[in-house]
């Protein structure tokens, strides 16, 4: 059950996919791995890959980015079709098989980034303050 001050797993899910940038992906199990950040374990790569499935694309998550171990494509037919396309047109790179490593984020880049974004701001003191 989860407790009150605590995200559920898909919002926590949600953030951390939010934070892969355009034209780069990250693994099932780093965006797992990056979970736990938030100290709220969810479970791994398959409830990674079963929370982006029950969105089903329907709110904004950018659930393309999420790929196999290793840059691959896991889903069948015309769904791993979009991916692609969607990822190529991002500009990630793929070699014959896979995403290219470059275009890969690991699970300390992908903390940092998530980390980053969520900080506000501070605005720049102008030279006449």
């Amino acid at each position: 059950m989860d407790e009150p001050n605590q995200p559920s797993p898909a919002v926590i899910v949600r953030r951390i996919v939010g934070a892969i940038p355009r034209g780069r992906a990250a693994s099932y199990g780093t965006v797992g791995r990056a979970a736990a950040a938030f100290a709220r374990p969810i479970g791994g790569a398959r409830t990674v890959a079963w929370i982006l499935a029950s969105l089903k694309g329907k709110d904004g998550t950018p659930w393309h980015r999420v790929v196999g171990a290793g840059g691959r494509i896991l889903l069948p037919d015309r769904r791993g079709a979009l991916q692609a396309r969607r990822l190529r047109s991002e500009g990630v790179r793929f070699t014959r098989t896979a995403i290219e490593p470059d275009c890969l984020v690991g699970e300390e880049e992908l903390l940092t980034l998530l980390f980053r974004s969520s900080v506000p701001r501070r605005r720049r003191a102008r030279a006449n303050d």
